[in-house]
């Protein structure tokens, strides 16, 4: 039991390292003389293969090929000649993460003491009461939108 906790921990750390890596520069993977696969920023060895890391593209916003119905033709014609995409309402699946999300941060900020925050210096900063109020009713608000 307590290897595979121990194996478990090594796994997700190393999984943890690779997402970060990833982010950073490409990864490779190697195996070594006694079979030990390596997983590394830099090829340890001439036999390493570079491992292509998926990203991740759910947060940009999608065009829509066909138009709105009742929309004006000169909007459409509009929103072509600027180049801007029309943004399409999240489908439910969306919807419901974005409204759990609401509502943990509304819990996170009613059951916590004092906010703070990590400022541009890399210090911390409390919040004071207005600005937690306006967290407060930003989540509220997120949540009246996705959680209908």
């Amino acid at each position: 039991m307590c290897n595979f906790r121990f194996l478990t921990s090594i796994l997700l750390a190393t999984s943890c390292l690779l997402a970060q890596s990833a982010s950073y520069a490409g990864v490779y993977k190697w195996i070594d003389d006694n079979g030990q696969i390596h997983y590394g920023e830099k090829p340890g060895n001439t036999d390493a293969e570079r491992m292509t890391i998926r990203q991740n593209e759910t947060t940009k916003p999608r065009a829509v090929d066909k138009p709105e119905k009742g929309a004006d033709e000169s909007d459409k014609k509009q929103a072509e000649q600027q180049g801007e995409p029309e943004i399409v309402p999240p489908s439910k699946k969306e919807k419901r993460k974005l409204c759990n999300e609401a509502r943990s941060d509304l819990a996170a900020i009613n059951n916590r003491g004092r906010l703070r925050e990590i400022n541009e210096k890399g210090e911390y900063s409390y919040l004071s009461e207005k600005q937690r109020q306006q967290r407060i009713s930003a989540a509220k608000k997120k949540q009246r939108e996705f959680c209908r």
